[in-house]
């Protein structure tokens, strides 16, 4: 069976207090019996860079339902908007309970409002062959296009983010990943689920949301989802691979203004200057923040007002090469 659109249907709905409904949608692109992928984005509210990426996948999908509706052999889920009352608010969080939905997970049927998405979230998306969450930084700091991956399912994770077309796969340690997130969740009920984080919060990055785009083409592709004679664009970037041991961060040494001297996303020397805390009340210095080794600078601070212990950078020391 094949369409010549995708269907957007809802698959939650929530009555709020004066008259009104929320809803959780989903557009769907439905072809033959193959695998079925999904793609979500929105589950903090101030991260927009996964709702462009839906825009760019549905509509190269509507084109390819157009052109050649044979060659979608699974299914393709978007889901841009998790959190739709936090989006509109621009807020984090899901607004009134004050609660990080990404901390809600697995989630049950009879709780409060966070519970009961975080279970009609996982109802839906348990049993893909591949759920990519994506998320932008917060508005303070930008980050190269990255995955993160909880060292616990490594083994079946990183060949799939090896082929998703973007700067980095870091590798968390289990004590620093949230066991109460989509991803850890989905993975653990064995629905391979990979984080995605880029760009900057309230933004949208155009270039990374492109590089993503191809990388979740080609791993389609690999699935089965689409025909494997399909032209698709070209994969152009190989991830560096990061850890808790060739990670380092660097965190203001005072509070003032920040001022970088660096360029994101680019190679660094042991002692260069990455940037200066300045003070807006005189010509004075108050401190500079410098590479402590030989790596990339693939965190980079963005909102220049700073206080003390504040994350400046990250700085990964180099293990191999780079494309």
């Amino acid at each position: 069976m094949s369409q010549t659109a995708g269907s957007t249907e809802t698959f939650f709905t929530i009555d709020l207090p004066y008259c009104e409904r929320m809803e959780l949608r989903r557009t769907c692109f439905t072809g033959g019996d193959a695998p079925r992928v999904a793609v979500v984005s929105g589950i903090h509210g101030d991260e927009l860079e996964g709702l462009y990426v839906c825009h760019l996948l549905s509509a190269w999908l509507e084109d390819l339902l157009h052109r050649r509706p044979e060659a979608l052999l699974g299914t393709v889920e978007l889901y841009p908007a998790l959190n739709t009352l936090g989006l509109d608010t621009l807020t984090r969080g899901l607004p009134v309970f004050e609660t990080d939905l990404n901390r809600a997970f697995p989630g049950s049927s009879g709780g409060p409002l966070p519970a009961r998405l975080a279970e009609a979230i996982m109802t839906a998306l348990t049993g893909a062959a591949l759920v990519v969450d994506i998320h932008a930084s917060n508005v303070y700091l930008r980050e190269i296009p990255q995955v993160r991956i909880n060292q616990e399912f490594q083994d079946s994770l990183v060949p799939i983010a090896r082929r998703m077309n973007l700067d980095m796969i870091w590798l968390h340690g289990a004590s620093t990943v949230l066991e109460t997130t989509l991803a850890h969740s989905l993975n653990s009920r064995s629905t391979p689920c990979l984080v995605v984080e880029m760009g900057v919060g309230m933004r949208v990055t155009p270039e990374y949301c492109e590089q993503l785009v191809a990388g979740l083409l080609a791993a389609w592709q690999e699935l089965g989802v689409l025909a494997p004679d399909l032209e698709l664009p070209a994969v152009t970037h190989t991830p560096l691979i990061a850890d808790d041991s060739n990670v380092h961060f660097l965190n203001a040494q005072t509070s003032g203004m920040f001022v970088a001297a660096a360029s994101h996303w680019t190679d660094v020397h042991r002692g260069e200057l990455l940037g200066s805390i300045v003070s807006p009340f005189s010509g004075s210095t108050l401190s500079e923040v410098r590479a402590p080794v030989d790596g990339v600078l693939f965190t980079l601070r963005e909102y220049p007002l700073v206080y003390e212990g504040s994350l400046m950078a990250r700085v990964m020391a180099r293990k191999g090469g780079r494309s």
